[in-house]
């Protein structure tokens, strides 16, 4: 639900740094973030930041400390670039460091703002959802989904609604959207998964693995769905067959079916 960042960096007005700023570019075009750290280093230092032109380097350094994951020094870089220069391209920067850093509450500040001047953009309000969903905020989340679900129906939104429900303690409402996507796109793998888990918790497993004898009509060797079915045997006294299922789920690198092995399978044949 989260938009790819893309960054335009203008050209610099002072003549002093014109050369390097270039030489910059093309180490950040080439993602060599560390060659362009240190130039821009060197560039912050000589000017101080006595002028305008010269915060053009703090913000392409804050650039840089993102694409380095040393995402602590790229905020405290853009915030004092956002003191001297507001602008939206670098406070759509802070919005994904601080998606990295998961402070949420700074995330949707500047999201907020945003949507403010852009309330019909999609992409801000997948991204805001999202942010909802991930800090707790479900009634938040399922107003934003539910708006964009008015001009974008798609199995994937829809899915998302359903979790809500699902995460609120509201299982029948989240398997009924649930049910509603399998019959509209039966081909979409991800509703099995989120349905089959939910009869899991819920402890239908007969109805879990139907879920996942459908899922798995669709990709035979997903390892989540093979886990899945293992612990639906297993829960449904079905001890050889389910073993058999998380052995291959554990083989194929799903370290949590190890737990289930260790607990109902040794001394299984």
């Amino acid at each position: 639900m989260i938009m790819s960042p893309v960054f335009v960096f203008a050209q610099s007005t002072s003549n002093k740094n014109e050369a390097v700023m270039v030489q910059v570019d093309t180490l950040i075009g080439r993602q060599d973030y560390e060659g362009a750290l240190s130039l821009l280093n060197k560039i912050i230092e000589k000017s101080k930041l006595a002028s305008e032109s010269d915060y053009e380097a703090l913000y392409k350094r804050a650039f840089c400390y993102y694409g380095l994951e040393k995402f602590e020094n790229a905020l405290s870089d853009v915030n004092e670039y956002l003191k001297k220069i507001p602008n939206d391209q670098a406070r759509l920067l802070r919005a994904y460091i601080n998606q990295e850093l998961e402070n949420y509450e700074a995330q949707l500040e500047d999201l907020n703002s945003f949507i403010e001047a852009n309330p019909g953009n999609p992409d801000l309000l997948r991204w805001r959802a999202s942010v909802y969903m991930e800090s707790e905020q479900y009634d938040k989340a399922k107003t934003d989904i539910t708006k964009l679900l008015q001009y974008d129906d798609s199995p994937e939104l829809k899915g998302y609604l359903g979790l809500i429900y699902y995460y609120q303690s509201n299982p029948d409402s989240a398997l009924l959207i649930f049910d509603e996507v399998i019959a509209k796109k039966p081909e979409y793998l991800q509703t099995y998964l989120y349905a089959s888990s939910l009869m899991l918790e819920e402890e239908v497993y007969d109805l879990a693995l139907k879920y996942i004898s459908a899922g798995l009509k669709i990709e035979p060797a997903n390892l989540s769905l093979i886990f899945y079915k293992g612990i639906a045997l297993i829960e449904s006294e079905k001890a050889q067959e389910g073993c058999r299922c998380l052995t291959k789920a554990f083989k194929g690198g799903m370290d949590d079916a190890g737990e289930y092995l260790k607990s109902y399978c040794y001394g299984v044949e």
